[in-house]
């Protein structure tokens, strides 16, 4: 809601679980207005990551550069767009091969707590 993340939600199979803290779960819908969505990776603690996480990531060796997760709707995939260079877009997945392991990665921000940076990517979150 707005900037403050209220809960998660997780499918198995057709069912959809709630949970505010990611410990407990049960069917009691939480109310939200947006959705962004896990990417299936992890980060080096562990954090799993989500479209519109600010990241640090490692694209040969130390990880020197920061980015942000999103989704490319003409590729259909979830990709970095690096903040330094933003005409440099990395997917994290070709041809299903992982291009990170947890170690390339580690969560910074949430780039929704950021609208300044949002707008001067074009980035709009609905």
């Amino acid at each position: 809601m707005g900037e403050q993340i209220v809960g998660f939600a997780r499918e198995i199979g057709r069912t959809r679980y709630y949970s505010k803290d990611q410990f407990w779960w049960n069917g009691a819908i939480i109310k939200h207005n947006q959705v962004d969505e896990c990417i299936g990776l992890k980060d080096i603690n562990n954090r799993p990551l989500y479209e519109l996480d600010i990241v640090e990531y490692a694209l040969d060796g130390e990880r020197d550069r920061m980015g942000c997760v999103l989704w490319d709707q003409g590729k259909e995939v979830f990709i970095i767009k690096d903040l330094s260079d933003t005409d440099l877009e990395v997917p994290f997945t070709l041809e299903d091969m992982s291009l990170f392991a947890a170690e390339d990665l580690r969560f910074r921000a949430y780039l929704f707590s950021q609208p300044d940076l949002m707008r001067a990517l074009g980035v709009r979150d609905n």
